[in-house]
């Protein structure tokens, strides 16, 4: 499995980064996964930023947005294991993501009807993400 997050910003907080580590780590004994940060810089800017790595993309592009699709953990694991090619996440900053990337995206997933900083964001995709994979290969995280 091939994984690649296009995010805006960093992370800061020392506790989230160190527990997005974890789960990268965790991710990366099944799965390939780079990350693509941009600078914080304002809508417009980030947004043109953005676009314009997933022009380059040929994967299957996943935006997430607080008026995407909500789906379960389960629903998510064997959506993302029926698809073909590299998985494509991309997060937002502050400002949120463009209309004409979300009209790049081939899915626009919400985490939840709430809204959190990129941070918790990039935190709660690589959960799932991890989640995920465990689903797939029938390993008992997802029932802890």
């Amino acid at each position: 499995m091939l994984i690649k997050l296009i995010v805006i910003g960093r992370l800061k907080s020392k506790p989230i980064a160190a527990l997005a580590d974890d789960f990268l780590a965790r991710i990366r004994f099944d799965a390939k996964v780079e990350i693509q940060e941009f600078k914080d810089s304002g809508k417009e800017s980030e947004n043109k930023r953005m676009l314009e790595a997933l022009i380059k993309e040929q994967g299957y592009i996943i935006a997430l947005s607080e008026e995407g699709v909500l789906l379960g953990s389960e629903v998510l694991a064997h959506k993302l294991n029926a698809v073909q090619r590299k998985l494509v996440f991309v997060i937002g900053g502050p400002y949120g993501l463009s209309d004409q990337v979300k009209a790049r995206a081939d899915l626009t997933l919400s985490l939840s009807p709430l809204t959190f900083t990129h941070e918790m964001a990039r935190l709660i995709l690589l959960e799932q993400i991890f989640r995920a994979i465990t689903i797939i290969q029938g390993r008992g995280y997802h029932n802890q």
